[in-house]
């Protein structure tokens, strides 16, 4: 499957990040960019974005960008640090994720996570492990 047809198939079948908003927007090989449309449902109760839908976001770009290279893959640690508080007003968060390693089995990638205004909101690194199956097309 090419990365388009990865790209769409994420989108369309996982259904947690269906359910936060998230979308893939750009997928190349070690490479994703997605956003989050944030509405009152992702605000807590001190008025800001909750952690845990930042993490989210920010897990799934990564996901994306560890899936690009064709093969299933699955989350084994993120380390994340929280940078500036998304406050209720803000429209959308942007994650951008980049490839550190691409090992046979590991991937590392560097995830940012931004405003719409370009204001670093997080930034975390993600490993993944290649779960050794490729996508297939009967799933598009």
């Amino acid at each position: 499957m090419t990365c388009e047809e990865i790209m769409k198939y994420r989108n369309e079948n996982n259904h947690f990040a269906v359910l936060l908003g998230i979308r893939t927007l750009k997928m190349n090989p070690g490479y994703a960019m997605g956003e989050m449309e944030l509405t009152k449902q992702h605000i807590n109760a001190v008025g800001s974005v909750h952690g845990g839908c930042i993490f989210a976001l920010a897990d799934t770009i990564g996901g994306a960008a560890a899936a690009s290279h064709g093969t299933q893959i699955t989350t084994i640690s993120g380390d994340f640090h929280y940078l500036s508080a998304a406050m209720e007003g803000c429209k959308r968060l942007i994650a951008v994720a980049r490839e550190i390693k691409y090992g046979k089995r590991i991937l590392v990638y560097d995830v940012e996570v931004t405003d719409e205004t370009g204001r670093g909101i997080a930034k975390g690194v993600f490993s993944y492990y290649n779960l050794g199956k490729p996508w297939k097309e009967e799933l598009s």
